[in-house]
């Protein structure tokens, strides 16, 4: 099985309540990259005692999920883009977003891969059309889908800035592979990262998901 199959059947599974998508196994690989770590995510929640469920902008059930395949304001109304609700009892309600632009300390605008963020918040930013704030984002996933290229140290720098503008706990990097030392760059940095992660690599996923159970059992204990 390919690895765009492995990781739509992840996807296919985190989305099983909505009858269809907008994105299939023949989709582009970075698309579903971020997806199935976005599935490994609600994955993390749920296995932390969370209930999910599939929304449409409008706060909608979504029947039909439709992914962001390019980053946009989480208040777009280009189409009627979809999130996940993640409830643990006696908690604040987060959502999970993938492709969405948050407003860092410097009041740039950074564009996260997947971000878990309080739902009051995104709730605003769509009354207001404004970009939710990064001190609001519980965790968020800088992904980087390569297959015949290989990272290199100046990708793993520029993430340093950026994580170094919208806060520094609970936001990582993941990648299909590693080349250049990004992996002893981020370890120096004491940053949250996994390098070769796929479906095709279960001991690097359960890792991961075991980072996310983490930052999800921290939530709820506040």
């Amino acid at each position: 099985m390919s690895l765009r199959s492995d990781m739509w059947n992840d996807i296919s599974a985190a989305i099983a309540s909505a009858t269809s998508a907008n994105l299939t196994a023949a989709s582009a690989g970075n698309d579903l990259y971020e997806c199935y770590v976005w599935a490994l995510v609600l994955n993390a929640a749920r296995r932390e005692g969370a209930t999910i469920r599939l929304l449409t902008r409008s706060g909608s059930p979504a029947t039909s999920f439709y992914f962001r395949t390019s980053p946009s304001s989480i208040f777009s109304i280009t189409h009627d883009y979809c999130h996940a609700e993640i409830r643990f009892p006696r908690s604040p309600i987060l959502e999970a977003h993938i492709g969405i632009y948050v407003s860092g300390k410097s009041r740039v605008n950074h564009e996260c891969d997947v971000a878990v963020l309080y739902q009051d918040e995104a709730d605003t930013c769509r009354s207001n059309n404004v970009h939710p704030r990064s001190s609001k984002v519980v965790m968020s996933v800088e992904c980087k889908y390569y297959l015949s290229s290989s990272l290199g140290v100046d990708l793993g720098r520029s993430f340093l800035g950026l994580i170094d503008d919208i806060y520094s706990n609970n936001r990582f990097f993941v990648s299909t592979q590693n080349a250049g030392s990004v992996d002893k760059l981020f370890a120096r940095h004491r940053k949250e990262y996994e390098i070769g992660l796929s479906p095709l690599t279960p001991d690097l996923e359960a890792r991961l998901r075991g980072s996310f159970e983490k930052v999800f059992r921290d939530f709820k204990a506040r």
